[in-house]
């Protein structure tokens, strides 16, 4: 057998479904660890290593030493530490494997909760939790760059819900389909991926909905940004949490457990940062380098793959990675493990424990099988790939080696401000307020001098027109309203 320097030896994971309301993210951690580490079958005070993905529903001073205190783990252990975003877990876990592969760390504990269905149940009740005091001076992203630019987010470009439906018409263009194709497609790929959430008893929604009933727009699925109904979005509010054990190939041989999952290979990468500055915004380089690294090192190629986990906040992730794989739309291998963001669940950043401790639920019960893990952070912009099996099937020509983040070497597009002049559709999206009534257009926009964004100044109107034809690749005229200190975009007929 093959060796490689890091191994899962345990994992858990719980949705709260039958209860009305949790106790506070610290809490959930605390049972979720202790959970994991009966299944790893190792002894609290072993555990050399440890590693929190921040939660978004509250937040704390010193939470990975808290938590260890709390558990009873030894004093001073070495603390891994990644900024928020979708492939936190994959970050932490890459970083431990690079530590085990040089003797610095044997047994180490990730882990991450979220209870925002709590916590915004209480905010909508105008109730107060009996949680501790929150520590506000504790950001998630510290350190790291805003969502956007100042300039994307004066247009509006600020969150998830605005910058993958982007992606998703950019997708449709550079592929040239229609409108109703590219929604159809969408809503298949969710489809699939509910189908396997229907399966999986930690999934939140086990209703398994039609592809027609993800993509059709009423009171219940209303549109959120085009072209992605609510139910095409990550849901956030839910009460989860996930941790595994993560050992070395000194540990395990040592312990002689047979129940391991190898770490075969896996890698990060970033795109350019602000969404506004990437040469190509319907496909990902990004991907690309760190899914083809995650094989390389697992000496394995796509084909080798019997099922993945593509993150899916939105169906726009899920293409790219397909793309980047070359792999059809038709495979028929599943696309997710546990059923994806929009079904399975979407907790802050630590989905990909849930998909990680899944894997190692289908390696146990399939040790033959090799699996794929990706990762998605930000406005698309971090992705991370990590491949998987069992431990008494590792390929000879694995090395398990990660890296956090490889270069892509691509150069921004310069951006150009207060422009007035002619300009180009790259891509778009109309958000839509809760009666259904467009309330902002958003065009990323090519011009003589850059890149540059902008609104509509009549987004009803614009909608209109924008839904009766193919926007991207059409003219107009671009002009900045310095009282709005906004710039807004006229189509040209």
């Amino acid at each position: 057998m093959a060796d490689v320097p890091a191994y899962i030896l345990g994992q858990a994971q719980r949705s709260f479904h039958a209860d009305s309301a949790v106790d506070h993210p610290l809490v959930l951690m605390e049972e979720i660890a202790q959970a994991a580490i009966a299944d790893a079958g190792i002894e609290v005070a072993a555990i050399d290593a440890i590693g929190c993905v921040d939660p978004f529903s509250w937040t704390y001073a010193d939470l990975a030493s808290t938590l260890a205190g709390r558990i009873g783990m030894a004093q001073n252990i070495r603390e891994f530490w990644r900024p928020a975003g979708g492939t936190t877990p994959q970050d932490l876990l890459h970083d431990i494997a690079i530590a085990m592969a040089v003797g610095e760390v044997d047994i180490a504990l990730l882990v991450g909760a979220e209870a925002m269905r709590t916590r915004r149940k209480a905010t909508r009740a105008g109730e107060e939790l009996p949680w501790p005091p929150r520590d506000k001076s504790v950001k998630p992203t510290r350190g790291q760059q805003p969502f956007s630019s100042a300039w994307e987010a004066q247009h509006g470009l600020r969150l998830p819900i605005q910058s993958f439906p982007i992606n998703e018409n950019a997708l449709r263009a550079a592929h040239g389909r229609s409108a109703d194709e590219q929604i159809h497609i969408a809503a298949s790929l969710l489809h699939k991926n509910a189908l396997v959430a229907a399966d999986n008893p930690h999934a939140w929604f086990q209703d398994a909905p039609s592809v027609e009933t993800i993509s059709g727009v009423n009171a219940d699925n209303r549109m959120i940004a085009y072209p992605y109904t609510k139910r095409m979005n990550a849901i956030m509010d839910v009460d989860q949490a996930a941790a595994i054990i993560v050992v070395s190939e000194r540990y395990l041989r040592k312990s002689g457990a047979d129940n391991a999952v190898a770490v075969l290979g896996g890698a990060g990468t970033e795109e350019i940062w602000n969404p506004i500055e990437r040469p190509d915004l319907a496909r990902s380089l990004a991907m690309k380098l760190a899914f083809g690294y995650a094989l390389e090192q697992a000496g394995l190629g796509a084909e080798d793959i019997d099922a993945f986990d593509f993150y899916s906040c939105f169906p726009s992730p899920i293409q790219m990675a397909l793309d980047a794989l070359n792999i059809p739309l038709d495979d028929p291998r599943p696309f997710s493990l546990t059923g994806g963001l929009a079904y399975a669940g979407g907790p802050g950043n630590n989905y990909v424990m849930h998909s990680i401790a899944t894997a190692v639920e289908r390696l146990r019960a399939a040790p033959q099988q090799y699996l794929l893990v990706t990762g998605v952070g930000m406005a698309n912009t971090k992705h991370a790939g990590t491949v998987l099996s069992h431990a008494g099937h590792i390929p000879a020509g694995a090395s398990g080696q990660t890296r956090y983040r490889l270069e892509t070497g691509e150069v921004a597009r310069p951006v150009a401000q207060e422009v007035a002049g002619p300009a180009r559709i790259v891509s778009y999206t109309i958000e839509y307020d809760r009666a259904g009534k467009a309330s902002n257009v958003i065009y990323l926009l090519d011009t003589d001098n850059g890149r540059t964004i902008a609104n509509s100044s009549a987004p009803e109107a614009a909608a209109a027109r924008l839904l009766d034809m193919e926007p991207v690749g059409k003219h107009g005229d671009v002009r900045w309203d310095a009282q709005a200190e906004r710039q807004y975009f006229d189509l040209g007929v």
